[in-house]
């Protein structure tokens, strides 16, 4: 068995996941997509059994591909002028393959697709029978003042995507969810035409959860900011944020794996918010979400140890996760090993490398 991760070999989560499996003895790689370079050169031969070969490395039966960045990548040449969008659909052809031959995908790119879809998360995660705030997903004007008709005062907004730009000092910012009231509202009807954005009924919390799923194993941990913030993810990256493990009620943890089953994933980092009856309520699922930062604030987590056995475990096996996890070395451990390469990412972030994640 060898793992092969779709990522840059610097993306902060394939890096540390490759260096642990390498450690415990398995054959790991990472591949970046696509390109002009030999490494990125694919091949995909129809032939009797199917066969991909990812740059260098053949898939063979019972590897695992972990689909860590499963977006195709725009090619740039040395002129800055982008390839043309042959990659992309390469790419789309070959890793739709992947769920066609005798190897594993964490997750399926067919799952990714539709999971990343947040109308369809919602709707799917209140299906599973799991809490969904009221949801609006709107560029219409009469929709979304109408929806504050029914939530003048309790409401919040989420972009589709996040907006994200360097500042001159360095720093990153990024948008943020934020609360919205009837009365905040642009008069001007063209403003929701021309952003369409998540209007979402506010749950009054007491706490966040950070969810992280790995196959039919799900982990949550409680996120506590000094202010109860709106969004912890600011207050995360300021290191202002406590983090403690929290037992996944069991109405929940059936909702979640029905969830998984419904939408085909195996892995993910789900949002909750927890009311002050102690309701839980999702709010989004990330498929590729972070989740090593949880080992920063609580080692004792070991998140990384335990994806890794996750990512290894044989087919058919029984054993947990927590059964295996001692067979790879920990999120700090592999920043002990690298301490000097780390002060070189923070100068690489500081300088607007690519391969830093902005959520924490």
């Amino acid at each position: 068995m060898k793992i092969i991760v779709l990522a840059h070999p610097q993306d902060d989560h394939a890096a540390p996941v490759r260096w642990a499996l390498e450690q415990a003895g398995y054959e790991a790689a990472c591949w970046s997509g696509v390109s002009w370079t030999e490494h990125g050169q694919a091949s995909l031969l129809l032939d009797g059994p199917s066969a991909i070969n990812l740059g260098p490395h053949k898939l063979e039966k019972d590897d695992v591909v972990w689909l860590r960045q499963p977006d195709p990548h725009s090619p740039v040449k040395g002129d800055g002028e982008a390839f043309p969008s042959g990659y992309a659909a390469f790419f789309r052809a070959l890793a739709y393959m992947l769920e066609e031959l005798p190897v594993r995908c964490v997750n399926r790119y067919s799952a990714s697709c539709l999971v990343r879809n947040k109308g369809v998360q919602l709707h799917l995660a209140g299906a599973s029978g799991l809490n969904v705030p009221a949801t609006l997903l709107s560029n219409c004007p009469p929709a979304v003042r109408g929806f504050f008709d029914q939530n003048p005062s309790n409401a919040i907004c989420k972009a589709f995507a996040p907006h994200i730009w360097q500042q001159g000092s360095g720093d990153v910012a990024v948008t943020e969810t934020f609360s919205l009231s009837r009365e905040q509202l642009p008069p001007e009807d063209e403003v929701f035409t021309y952003a369409p954005a998540i209007y979402q009924q506010m749950v009054p919390k007491q706490f966040d959860v950070r969810t992280v799923v790995m196959g039919d194993r799900i982990y949550s941990f409680a996120l506590r900011t000094p202010e109860n913030s709106l969004d912890w993810r600011h207050d995360a990256a300021r290191h202002k944020i406590r983090v403690e493990m929290v037992a996944t009620p069991a109405d929940v943890e059936a909702g979640i794996l029905s969830f998984t089953r419904k939408t085909g994933v195996c892995f993910g980092s789900m949002d909750f918010a927890v009311d002050r009856n102690g309701g839980w309520w999702f709010l989004e699922i990330n498929e590729q979400g972070q989740f090593l930062w949880v080992d920063h604030f609580l080692p004792q987590a070991r998140l990384q140890q335990k994806f890794c056995a996750f990512l290894t475990a044989p087919p058919g096996s029984v054993q947990s996760l927590e059964e295996r996890q001692h067979l790879f070395p920990s999120s700090a451990e592999y920043r002990q090993s690298h301490q000097d390469e780390e002060v070189m990412d923070i100068l690489k972030a500081s300088a607007g490398s690519p391969f830093k994640s902005v959520e924490p």
